[in-house]
């Protein structure tokens, strides 16, 4: 067996394994404290629809880490997101973004959680409208009673036109 059949080989086992493991752990819906963690995702995406760069911050944890769609697409500490997020304004115009989440599933326990969705980004770059779809995984922590994302990855399909 060769190098590239050992890697697919122990892919397919490890997605096996996380679907088994996801069928077995449903996560409870009805957890009032995921209705927290949804307003940060909103917080977050729409200081980020503001260019609003402090409230940006505001939702990720002191040593938060963000992962994109692309190679080397990854950013940790808050030098690095500033300058992550700076590059994110670019791609559409202050105030033109809207976030529209169809799915949502998460759960949480007393200081840490995740939540993945799943939607649409529609907005306007140079006054021309674009709409793409989106997901987005969230891993959070509890810091002094409030949620903070301590880990994002978001993945898109794109043209290239608007990144």
């Amino acid at each position: 067996m060769n190098r590239r059949n050992i890697i697919a080989a122990g892919v397919a086992g490890l997605s096996a394994a996380s679907i088994t493991s996801a069928n077995a752990q449903k996560p409870d819906p009805s957890n009032p404290e995921l209705e927290g963690v949804r307003a940060l995702l909103k917080a977050h995406d729409d200081a980020t629809t503001a260019h609003d760069m402090d409230g940006v911050l505001a939702t990720l944890a002191e040593d938060a880490a963000i992962m994109g769609t692309g190679p080397e697409e990854m950013w940790a500490g808050k030098a690095e997101l500033k300058v992550a997020y700076e590059h994110f304004f670019m791609v559409y115009d202050k105030g033109e973004q809207d976030f529209e989440y169809d799915y949502r599933i998460g759960d949480l326990g007393a200081d840490m959680g995740w939540m993945l969705t799943s939607g649409t980004v529609v907005g306007k770059l140079k006054g021309e409208e674009f709409a793409y779809p989106l997901n987005v995984s969230l891993t959070v922590t509890k810091k002094s009673g409030s949620w903070k994302i301590a880990a994002m990855h978001f993945s898109t399909f794109t043209s290239g036109e608007n990144s």
